[in-house]
């Protein structure tokens, strides 16, 4: 099972995402074989890899996960579901909003409270300080994307 607010997160219930994590875990590991995508080095001791369709708490998540010198920074993740639009055609920004909707909602259930910082400007934005560092749920109109945030410091 899943604990946001230790910052682990589980798939196919294996301990996935977690503080201290290192690229060579995430290599080693059966759901990075099953929804890996791709990767993106920042040629800046940052390196980005991307996975789809990954199942953490009964749905579906794209994922990015940074790593700053082969060691877990951080995870944008983002509801995976096309009720949300599947490309450009059928995306609208009301759409959006709801997946917004729906990670807040997913935060507060599995954080049991409610967040320590809202904002409406420039754009909706929720976080949530943890041990480890924090999480936060957003929306990006520049980027026309909503996603959860996990920040490890």
């Amino acid at each position: 099972m899943s604990n946001w607010i230790a910052g682990e997160l589980e798939v196919n219930q294996e301990r996935a995402i977690y503080p201290v994590l290192t690229l060579e875990e995430v290599l080693q590991s059966q759901w990075y074989s099953d929804y890996f995508t791709e990767i993106r080095d920042m040629n800046n001791g940052y390196v980005w890899y991307s996975f789809h369709n990954v199942p953490i708490c009964s749905k579906l998540f794209s994922l990015a996960l940074c790593f700053k010198n082969s060691v877990l920074d951080s995870v944008i993740m983002s509801i995976d579901d096309d009720q949300y639009g599947t490309s450009w055609d059928d995306w609208t920004e009301a759409k959006e909003l709801q997946r917004k909707q729906e990670h807040d909602a997913l935060l507060r259930q599995e954080l049991e409270r409610e967040p320590d910082v809202r904002r409406s400007k420039p754009y909706p934005y929720i976080e949530y300080k943890v041990a480890y560092g924090s999480i936060s749920s957003s929306y990006d109109p520049r980027s026309a994307s909503s996603s959860i945030s996990i920040t490890y410091t």
